[in-house]
């Protein structure tokens, strides 16, 4: 069977996770370093302006290719048994997530908050 399918946009789908990681990164170090002057203090509203756009626009573009994955996958997906189900089911229990899938999210977010803790704890 052909693989192309899951291959559709995954460089793409490296970059957005990549860049979401780094973004947030550097939203906290510039938090934290940039605006402690009351001369900036004031760009603190257009940075979260940019930075929640950016955010809204990745995880825009991780559910279209999701979306569009799982098209592709459905429709080369086996035809329904005699009972008019199909052969292997997708459940998805939480926010369209799998059990596997909600234990990485919960693992990254909680190794993320740690680690930017610890990076703004050593600069101060």
């Amino acid at each position: 069977m052909d693989s192309t399918p899951r291959k559709t946009g995954t460089a793409f789908e490296y970059f957005l996770y990549t860049a979401i990681l780094t973004e947030t990164g550097l939203a906290a170090m510039i938090y934290k370093t940039l605006f402690r002057t009351a001369d900036l203090e004031r760009l603190q509203i257009y940075f979260a302006i940019f930075y929640f756009g950016f955010l809204a626009w990745a995880i825009f573009q991780l559910n279209k290719l999701h979306r569009n994955r799982r098209e592709a996958a459905a429709q080369s997906a086996p035809a329904p048994d005699v009972e008019g189900t199909a052969a292997s089911p997708d459940t998805r229990p939480a926010l369209g997530l799998t059990g596997g899938q909600i234990v990485v999210v919960v693992v990254v977010f909680a190794t993320a908050v740690a680690g930017f803790t610890w990076v703004l704890k050593l600069l101060n």
